[in-house]
């Protein structure tokens, strides 16, 4: 009995023996790509990615029932479409009012003005648009590749952000937290994600396909006093 246990030992050691070096060579090769396999799987992520789109199913967004009827025919951008616009109050700038999204490594401050030509001092606040924290649309406006990274004043990387991160907003010490709750490209002339809402919502807007202005890439994030992160 007691030769046959050593028998059973030494064959397991002899496996593990052979096993080893051959699991060695058999993962060195691949190891990036196996590690960064397991950092990408992110449970929170998911679990926002779930919830988000279980409250977009719920209660869905004026957009998605009007679907695409209130699309410009004519060929009129976003940026371009503007009602007759004032004299404006640099109340954003006087507050020292900041954007800041940690998942794409964007940081740069707010600039108002009433035309499009803002958008090459950075991020451009739409002066029909709310202001942070205020109920309504909050519509910030960039280019995509004026500047590139490692500038961070730039939407360069919008479409890496996803459902569940946070759009922070920074007015002189008071700081409104958006979540992150759609992302979609839309026409250049769709004039839909620049109207008023009924709720607490910011929309962030650059051109997409990278490197050209075809289209929009918007990003809609709701205020997180409503949409509280889970």
């Amino acid at each position: 009995m007691i030769k046959q246990i050593y028998r059973y030992l030494i064959t397991i050691i002899l496996l593990l023996l052979l096993f080893v070096p051959i699991s060695y060579l058999l993962i060195l090769p691949n190891y990036n790509t196996l590690i960064g396999t397991f950092k990408r799987i992110d449970i929170k992520r998911y679990t926002y990615d779930m919830y988000f789109s279980l409250l977009t199913t719920v209660a869905p967004t004026k957009e998605q029932i009007l679907g695409n009827s209130q699309i410009l025919v004519e060929d009129t951008s976003i940026e371009e479409y503007l009602d007759e616009v004032g004299d404006i109050d640099l109340i954003l700038e006087e507050l020292n009012t900041t954007l800041k999204i940690e998942s794409i490594d964007v940081e740069g401050d707010i600039f108002q003005g009433s035309d499009s030509n803002i958008l090459d001092k950075g991020f451009w606040h739409f002066p029909t648009s709310k202001y942070p924290g205020q109920k309504g649309n909050v519509v910030i406006i960039s280019h995509r590749y004026l500047f590139i990274p490692p500038a961070k004043d730039t939407f360069f990387n919008l479409d890496k952000v996803r459902k569940g991160d946070t759009l922070f907003f920074n007015q002189d010490g008071n700081e409104y937290n958006y979540i992150v709750s759609e992302v979609k490209i839309v026409e250049k002339n769709d004039i839909s994600v620049i109207q008023d809402s009924s709720d607490y919502r910011v929309t962030l807007i650059t051109c997409t396909p990278l490197w050209t202005s075809h289209q929009r890439l918007v990003v809609i994030g709701k205020l997180d006093k409503l949409y509280q992160k889970t």
